[in-house]
């Protein structure tokens, strides 16, 4: 897409470091749970935690730019959603004394204090711990084992919920610009957040879930079958509250047990995110969610929900007569200098885990397949986040004061953006004045002839990811490599 013109034990570190807070909120009334979930016993023993058993209070680590370095803001502001990992370390075991080296997870703790260095504030939830939920949710889907239910903390129609409620709180402080607002979800947090934009557009009606229940098997026993199970229709971001501008959602599952509909349908009228928004997508070749049966077959086959789910949201937006709010969808494999021949980028390559290599091994054998989908993933979406978040640039047009008078139009430019000036006569329609170039960071002028007459404007977009660049040969895959 193209742009035209409560607070707990506060801590303050060195110049140019975050201000990094433990903050807690509750659930609107109206999204409240018929029966409030109690607490986990970690979430009850941080000091002044709210143990009300009428409310459902959040916990969140809150990051905000440096002061002397980024000003008072109010700053654009991420929110996070983490995945079935959970958001703290140690088993998901929120520590005792909470600081900033021990809490979030070491993957949150790396973003947050990335972006705030760069004038962004950030919001960490736990939607877990809240809920009573200590240790991994990870496998877990509508059951009617209770140890196997998702139901409690869904990523279709529950945990929707704790995405109005962060940015409820969001609008809350001062220090953020809570209308300059993304959201980064991973795993079971990008289903997350994808359900709770939905568009308007997609209404199913009544919602179910394919949900695994125990039959009687005709001969006195029971046996596991999977049946339609009602539940509640899509939680949507309220007219009142801010819409993200951007979205990037990492390794997300696609199927969501058939709450939009068969997941491997690709028709118009399902999974279309909310039109006011734009999402990029990242998945590896070696990703269970994206379920490829065999990472060496061509054309590449399987389930592939995840892709058939922005196709569904092509098809949607096609019908409509509108841009698909899915912008990009990357999906990354290996080069060939990779080692071993079986080395491919797989689920949760951004976890803190995989770590960085350093430069000097970038695009060889020494970085692995997850060590540069999650240094080529980190960089996009930083490129998007500028675009979308930082103050359109501002074309200031003068006439030079000697012979020959020509036109003088500069703007400002941005080391991750592109920009290209366009003409027009009479605002009927816009020639190309200059060509797409990257931003620098530094002022960028053009001279236009004296006897120039009409209206200019600036388009800006992100940078390209560079996808065909040589040491990437082989690393991003096409949909045309699938069998769909």
């Amino acid at each position: 897409m193209i742009g035209l013109v409560l607070v707990l034990s506060t801590m303050r570190f060195a110049l140019g470091l975050p201000t990094i807070t433990t903050v807690f909120y509750d659930m609107p009334p109206e999204l409240m749970p018929q029966v409030v979930p109690v607490p986990s016993g970690d979430l009850l023993d941080v000091p002044g935690y709210p143990d009300d058993p009428a409310r459902m209070t959040f916990i969140a680590r809150l990051y905000l730019p440096d002061v002397a370095v980024h000003g008072e803001g109010p700053h654009p502001v991420v929110l996070f959603l983490h995945g079935s990992g959970g958001l703290w370390p140690n088993s998901n075991r929120i520590p005792d004394g909470l600081t900033s080296v021990n809490s979030p997870t070491q993957q949150f703790r790396d973003w947050g204090n990335l972006l705030v260095s760069l004038g962004y504030a950030c919001l960490f939830p736990d939607s877990f711990h809240p809920r009573g939920i200590m240790g991994s949710f990870e496998g877990r889907r509508p059951h009617y084992d209770p140890a196997d239910d998702d139901a409690a903390c869904s990523p279709s129609y529950e945990r929707p919920k704790d995405v109005v409620a962060a940015i409820g709180y969001l609008t809350t402080r001062p220090e953020v610009d809570a209308g300059r607002l993304a959201i980064i979800g991973f795993s079971h947090g990008a289903q997350t957040g994808m359900n709770a934009l939905v568009d308007p557009s997609v209404d199913l009606g009544d919602y179910t879930v394919d949900h695994i229940a125990l039959v009687d098997n005709g001969q006195g026993g029971q046996v596991e079958s999977e049946v339609e199970l009602p539940v509640p229709g899509p939680v949507r971001i309220p007219e009142q509250l801010p819409m993200p501008k951007f979205c990037a959602f990492y390794y997300g599952g696609g199927g969501h047990f058939g709450y939009h509909g068969s997941p491997s349908s690709v028709a118009a009228g399902r999974y279309m995110l909310d039109r006011r928004t734009q999402a990029i997508l990242f998945h590896g070749i070696d990703d269970y969610l994206l379920d490829v049966d065999n990472p060496s077959a061509n054309p590449l086959t399987g389930p592939l929900y995840p892709i058939k789910q922005v196709l569904a949201s092509a098809a949607q937006a096609e019908a409509l007569g509108l841009a698909n709010p899915i912008r990009r969808h990357y999906l990354m494999d290996r080069c060939e200098y990779h080692a071993p021949a079986s080395a491919r980028v797989s689920h949760s390559f951004d976890l803190g885990s995989v770590g960085f290599a350093p430069q000097v091994a970038w695009d060889t054998v020494n970085e692995s397949p997850n060590q540069k989908a999650r240094r080529l993933a980190r960089d996009e979406v930083l490129r998007w986040l500028a675009f979308a978040l930082q103050p359109a640039p501002v074309l200031s047009i003068s006439r030079d004061p000697n012979p020959p008078y020509d036109i003088i139009l500069d703007w400002p430019t941005h080391g991750l953006l592109g920009y290209r000036l366009l003409a027009s006569p009479s605002l009927d329609g816009w020639s190309q004045e200059t060509n797409w170039a990257d931003g620098t960071g530094q002022p960028y002028q053009h001279i236009a002839p004296s006897d120039t007459r009409g209206f200019f404007r600036l388009a800006y977009r992100p940078q390209e990811m560079p996808v065909n660049a040589p040491e990437h040969a082989g690393f991003f895959r096409a949909y045309d490599d699938f069998d769909l």
